[in-house]
């Protein structure tokens, strides 16, 4: 998969520059595929055609909300054709078992276009308000060119989180996909041509970190939306700060599950997985951290070693496997460097924790017990199939205070056979979303982060106003027409 060109302007272009970028097979380490990066004059062209296109009255900028919504499902068809194709390169460029890998990616970013158009043909662009003198007209306006920097971990689901709202409000795109995972963004400018969206509405182009710090400063770029780490979501949020334009930035967590006394052991084993080995534990909302009571801390740190060693580890094609390789050496090495750490300052391996002799990018699910707060393990995020367990005496306080003891405050979880009080815990965390005796996310209800985890919210119908500006119109007398 040697790609050639850039997605400028609904066409293949030429990248002005023969710098490239190689991919590797995470289960292989294999070099499987490439592509050009954009240079700053690449920038400047996608930026000049997402323009154009707003500017045009006969392209995205004089569309209906009920014309988007049709390319917006012409959009989600499109891309459901090439469901498989998208699972089967995502799996072998993260990693991701092929299961979670197809519905994760190509089925959430369908899922999501087909929600937004119907959320935006039921949202009024004018509104007709009273006011002390005469009448007040609140018009909703597209905010105009959005620059799209998403992640690795989740290319299309992270990447649709944004596009979406921003099509259904009626802003173009310019994207920078993650380098690890462009080649699944070709496919995806196939769907854009096959559901003939106007030129311009969305150009494709991976480039490096230096050139992408070009995209965000871009006097063109009207906002920007950001999933990624905390170190590079302040750098973009201290720009877009000097330039004055919205960001929306979805950035690390470290999150922690609160066992109560009573918690519902077989409720939570089966969740386990979901809950905090997501993708091979390369997901910012998996809640890494567990909150155990000494009451039954021996028969949990038990159950749980019984389920993560009985996961196959293995080829993320194969659908039997439960855990897959992670996104790269580099990565690889990071989590096993993690795990000498963990091991030196304390913390007990109870299953995994030394490096897999094996071909690929892989490492081992790893539970670490006998975690204290003190510990990197509690503090940093590995963003790799790793836990820690920490004991607390079993008062909900104590573990609502260890829970939020963290510089992060994405997600996290409460376990508890009590409703009520399962409840009124959850609603003490400091963090966006909660999973309460269960594990769950939903595109339906907004979703973002407290503290370092970020600023702004994505998901929910609510999310479409990230990508709007208001404008206001008095008027003496009701005008015609409302």
């Amino acid at each position: 998969m040697h790609k050639q060109t850039l997605f400028i302007g609904g066409k293949w272009q030429d990248a002005a520059d023969r710098e490239r970028f190689s991919v590797h097979d995470s289960n292989t380490e294999q070099v499987f595929g490439s592509f050009p990066l954009a240079t700053e004059s690449d920038i400047d062209a996608a930026v000049a055609a997402a323009r154009g296109s707003l500017d045009d009255a006969g392209s995205w900028g004089g569309y209906s909300a009920y014309q988007r919504a049709a390319v917006m499902r012409r959009f989600a068809d499109a891309i459901e054709r090439r469901r498989e194709e998208v699972g089967q390169l995502i799996s072998r460029e993260v990693g991701t078992p092929i299961a979670r890998s197809t519905y994760s990616n190509a089925d959430t970013a369908a899922s999501l276009l087909r929600f937004y158009a119907s959320v935006i043909e039921d949202t009024s662009i004018e509104d007709l308000r009273p006011a002390a003198t005469g009448y007040s007209i609140v018009r909703r306006e597209a905010i105009g060119v959005v620059g799209m920097i998403a992640p690795w971990n989740y290319p299309l689901s992270t990447l649709f989180f944004k596009l979406a709202p921003a099509l259904a409000a009626g802003c173009t795109a310019v994207i920078k996909p993650a380098s690890f995972t462009a080649l699944d963004s070709y496919i995806i400018a196939e769907a854009v041509i096959e559901a003939d969206m106007p030129p311009g509405v969305i150009n494709i182009v991976p480039c490096s970190r230096d050139t992408g710090d070009y995209l965000v400063a871009h006097p063109g770029i009207q906002k920007i939306a950001f999933t990624g780490s905390t170190p590079v979501g302040r750098k973009i949020g201290r720009t877009c700060g000097e330039t004055l334009k919205p960001v929306t930035l979805e950035l690390g967590g470290k999150s922690a599950a609160l066992l109560l006394e009573d918690v519902p052991l077989e409720t939570f084993i089966s969740d386990l997985a979901d809950l905090s080995f997501s993708n091979n534990g390369q997901t910012c909302t998996n809640n890494s951290r567990l909150i155990v009571p000494e009451s039954r801390y021996d028969e949990i740190v038990d159950a749980i070693a019984t389920e993560v060693a009985s996961w196959r580890v293995g080829d993320s094609l194969d659908p039997a496997v439960e855990i897959g390789p992670v996104v790269s050496a580099a990565h690889q090495q990071s989590l096993e460097n993690y795990y000498e750490i963990a091991k030196r300052e304390g913390g007990r391996a109870i299953v995994g924790g030394s490096p897999l002799d094996r071909t690929g990018f892989f490492v081992a699910p790893s539970v670490f017990a006998d975690v204290t707060p003190e510990m990197t393990l509690f503090r940093e995020e590995l963003f790799g199939p790793a836990i820690s367990i920490t004991r607390y005496s079993g008062d909900p306080d104590e573990g609502v205070r260890l829970v939020n003891d963290s510089e992060y405050g994405l997600s996290g979880a409460v376990y508890t056979a009590d409703e009520t009080v399962g409840l009124e815990l959850a609603r003490r965390l400091e963090t966006g979303t909660v999973c309460f005796n269960m594990y769950n996310f939903d595109i339906g209800a907004p979703f973002g982060g407290r503290k370092n985890s970020g600023i702004g919210f994505e998901l929910g119908a609510e999310a479409i106003m990230a990508y709007l500006h208001f404008k206001t119109i008095f008027a003496p007398t009701v005008p015609a027409g409302f």
